[in-house]
Parts: C-alpha cells; sequence; structure tokens
C-alpha cells in the first residue's frame, strides 16, 4: 500500500541509552589505549635520552684525539692539597665543539667566569638552552631563575664511598671525605678534576663510569662551593648572577664547573641497606629526611633519572648502560673508580 502523498516520515534518533552505552565504550578505550600511548612517548623520551649521552661519549672521544687528554670534569679532588677544587669552565663548556656548538664555544673568553658579562659575552652564551644536555623524560626541574642553560647529566670525577660500609667515605664516624684531612677511600673518577690521558683509566673504559645521568633537580639548586674554591678565584664572577646570595656556585648550571658531582650516596643512609642511584626517590622531592635540595640527596649531586628502574651511564668506551637502581653500591663504587683494580661483576 503505497504512502499517502503528505504523510510525514517518521526518522528514528538514538535514543539516551544508546548514546551513554556508545560514550562508554569510547571512555573504556580511550582508558585502554592512553596507558599505552605514554609507554610509546616515554620509550621514545628515554631514547632520546640515551642517545644525548652517546652524543657526548664521542664528544669526549674527540677531545682526547685532539688534545690527548680527556675533558675536565669541571670539579674534583686536587689530591696535592687534599681538597675540593673546581674550573670557572664546565666539561660541558670544554666538549661543544663536538656536540656541533663551536659557534658558541667561540663566543665564550675562557679567563672569565661564565657568569660575566662585563668584559665577555659569556653569560649571555651561557644561557643557551641546548637540548642535547636536557633529558626529555625530566619534567620536574623548573628554568633557571637567572635564565641560564641546565644540564641533566653528570660528569663523575670522583667517588667517595667507603668499601667496607657502602657509605660516605667519612659518614661513618670516621675522618675522611673530600675535604677532610685524609682522602680515605675517595678514588678518582674518569673525568677528574686535571685532565688526564685514557690510558690512565686502568680498569678498563668498558668499567668505568665517565657520565651519569641526573635528571629530575629542584629548578635553582644553590651548591656547596664559594668563589674561593674556584682555581683561579672565578675572574669576573658576577655574584648578581649566582646563588646563595651570589657566593655560590648552581649545578643546574651546564657552564657550571659544579655540573659535575662525586657519587658519595646519601647523608641519610645506613650501612647494609645503600642505594646510589635513585636514591630517596619517593615521594617527588624526597621525604623529610632527605629531601631534593640537600646535597647528596636524590637527583642532587647523585645519579638519578626519572625512568623507572634506573639510570642511564654513559660509559669510557663510549657505549651507554641503563643501570638498575638496586645495584650493589660496591658494584656503583667500582664503576666510578677508573683504576679501583678490583674484579668488577655483571652489570
Amino acid at each position: 500500500m503505497r504512502q499517502k502523498e503528505g504523510a510525514v516520515r517518521l526518522r528514528r534518533g538514538f535514543t539516551l541509552i544508546e548514546l551513554l552505552v556508545v560514550i562508554a565504550i569510547i571512555a573504556v578505550l580511550i582508558a585502554l589505549l592512553l596507558p599505552a600511548v605514554q609507554q610509546a612517548r616515554e620509550a621514545a623520551r628515554r631514547t632520546q635520552c640515551k642517545n644525548n649521552l652517546k652524543q657526548l661519549g664521542l664528544a669526549i672521544h674527540n677531545y682526547e684525539s685532539t688534545y690527548t687528554r680527556l675533558p675536565t670534569a669541571g670539579k674534583g679532588v686536587n689530591f696535592s692539597i687534599i681538597n675540593m677544587q673546581g674550573f670557572p669552565s664546565s666539561f660541558f663548556q670544554s666538549v661543544l665543539p663536538y656536540t656541533d656548538q663551536a659557534p658558541l664555544y667561540n663566543q665564550f673568553n675562557f679567563a672569565y667566569h661564565y657568569s660575566n658579562s662585563a668584559n665577555s659575552t659569556n653569560a649571555a652564551a651561557a644561557k643557551t638552552k641546548i637540548p642535547a644536555f636536557l633529558c626529555p623524560s625530566n619534567a620536574t626541574t623548573t628554568p633557571d631563575p637567572n635564565g641560564y642553560g641546565e644540564s641533566d647529566y653528570m660528569p663523575v670525577p670522583f667517588v667517595d664511598i667507603d668499601p667496607s660500609t657502602g657509605l660516605r667515605n667519612g659518614q661513618n664516624g670516621t675522618a675522611g671525605g673530600a675535604n677532610g684531612s685524609t682522602l680515605g677511600a675517595t678514588k678518582e673518577g674518569f673525568l677528574c678534576l686535571f685532565p688526564s690521558p685514557i690510558a690512565g683509566a686502568t680498569d678498563g673504559t668498558s668499567n668505568t663510569i665517565a657520565i651519569f645521568e641526573q635528571s629530575g633537580r629542584p629548578g635553582g639548586i644553590i651548591g656547596k662551593y664559594p668563589q674561593a674554591m674556584w682555581i683561579g678565584g672565578a675572574l669576573g664572577w658576577d655574584s648578581s648572577q649566582m646563588p646563595g646570595g651570589g657566593t655560590k656556585s648552581a649545578p643546574n648550571r651546564w657552564a657550571d664547573g659544579d655540573s659535575g658531582a662525586g657519587v658519595s650516596g646519601p647523608p641519610n643512609a645506613v650501612a647494609g641497606s645503600v642505594q646510589i642511584i635513585n636514591n630517596n626517590k619517593t615521594p617527588v622531592g624526597g621525604p623529610p629526611a632527605c629531601p631534593w635540595t640537600t646535597n647528596n640527596c636524590g637527583p642532587n649531586n647523585e645519579p638519578f633519572s626519572l625512568h623507572v628502574g634506573g639510570a642511564h651511564a654513559l660509559m669510557g668506551d663510549g657505549t651507554v648502560r641503563f643501570l638498575s637502581e638496586n645495584l650493589d653500591v660496591n658494584v656503583v663504587r667500582r664503576l666510578c673508580g677508573k683504576n679501583e683494580g678490583e674484579t668488577i661483576s655483571d652489570f
């Protein structure tokens, strides 16, 4: 039977229940896919972080090929006077020409501290943000208060751990430490204070860490070391550009010699249960007993990453290893010293 002319044809739409079911299905699919997307993005960021260290490894060896010496770590132990010292320039400044940053390197006058602007263009150059010095997984560190470029990697100038306790040298009540009356168990790292030949790494370059990841530090950390500690007195030091009332170093900045960091372990460690990599990682910012603003707590001058389970380490031979945060303290100690003379187990 034909529909009569002029009759209205009814169209059936979605009911409210059907619409809610569709929305619920979409929500479930998003909930299932979102973690996978996040994991894929973090995997990409982690790969980029690893590649950054690989590039720094190539820069170290290209520098060594040019000067027959490894670049300085920026700071370290001066074993002749049993004290900490540092250069007004950093490891990262030294390798700029070997990380496609030769024009930036040429802007520095190395007779002056990087904060200097009265006699040089150093301060302007040091405020350059260099992606290769930053781990893309780090969403914690805030920009430098004065606008300087930062780094998420730490050259290792020394290791300062007592092998008998696993604690920081001198932390167990004995004399020692980098500023103490004796060096005790302190050992030089692959990249030490004074540039040295690669042959000095008698433990083997594949068994010696050159640079650790150190990602997630609070922004604007105030260093431990005053202007007087830096060799030459850090000529041209601009107090208005430095933290701690203008008297301290700024370890977050790639141009600061304090960007090098000895591996010592956290000050709240207890013998027999020492965690070196990612120490005091929870909660974010650290526990009350060891907040990240305190030296050697969390990412503050210690190996740390925001990746799950460990941190990247650049070995002396240029390879990059991801080291578990559960790695035994003495294995980490042996890996950080270049001439320990001890057998290193599989890591």
